[in-house]
């Protein structure tokens, strides 16, 4: 066991149990000693060519029941707004790669800024699917929005995206929010108590 490695945060902007992970794991981390990475992938590439799953989850018969029902109530008990976009409207694209490109060049900004995105898509209803929106969020944490902008159309930061994405398959990750504490693998924001009382009690 890897005991005070830093903790692992996968993630898609495209998923409001992301967005409830978001507000919790930096404050869970630190109280243990820890530091979070956050690690941003395209979930819906990795689900497609390694799962062969091209329907949404919210779209599939029961299951998207179930998960209309589920998220505001965990949006509940996170105790966190929600107002969201509609994710069939929302490309989560441009964001992904903006954090890539924010978090090259300031690693904090970069994480302020998927909170920010994550509160803009799940609480606010602000759909920042568009360029140019990504770019004036990448300015409210201080980074270059012009740059930013003409960043976003790369086949560069395209294929880093690509590669993280990648990269989280490799780890075995499938879905978001996904967690690595200590080696292991935990998926859902509701796993957080969970990778909390692991900490505590050194594992098990």
């Amino acid at each position: 066991m890897a005991v005070g490695q830093p903790i692992e945060f996968f993630f898609d902007f495209i998923s409001p149990y992301g967005y409830y992970a978001s507000t919790r794991i930096d404050e869970l981390a630190a109280s243990h000693g820890r530091e979070v990475r956050w690690r941003v992938f395209f979930m819906r590439g990795l689900v497609q060519e390694k799962l062969g799953i091209d329907t949404p989850i919210f779209l599939l018969p029961l299951k998207g029941e179930y998960f209309r029902q589920d998220v505001p109530r965990m949006a509940r008990y996170f105790e966190v707004p929600y107002d969201p976009v509609s994710v069939l409207d929302f490309n989560p694209l441009p964001a992904e790669r903006a954090f890539l490109w924010i978090d090259e060049r300031d690693p904090a900004a970069a994480r302020q800024f998927a909170k920010n995105v994550y509160r803009a898509t799940f609480g606010e209803a602000r759909n920042l699917s568009a360029p140019e929106a990504v770019a004036a969020e990448g300015a409210r944490v201080g980074m270059d929005a012009a740059a930013l902008l003409a960043a976003l159309g790369t086949a560069a930061l395209k294929e880093k995206l690509a590669a993280a994405t990648e990269a989280a398959a490799a780890r075995g990750v499938w879905g978001t929010p996904t967690f690595v504490v200590d080696g292991e693998l935990w998926w859902g924001a509701d796993r957080l108590a969970l990778i909390d009382e692991w900490l505590t009690r050194g594992g098990w």
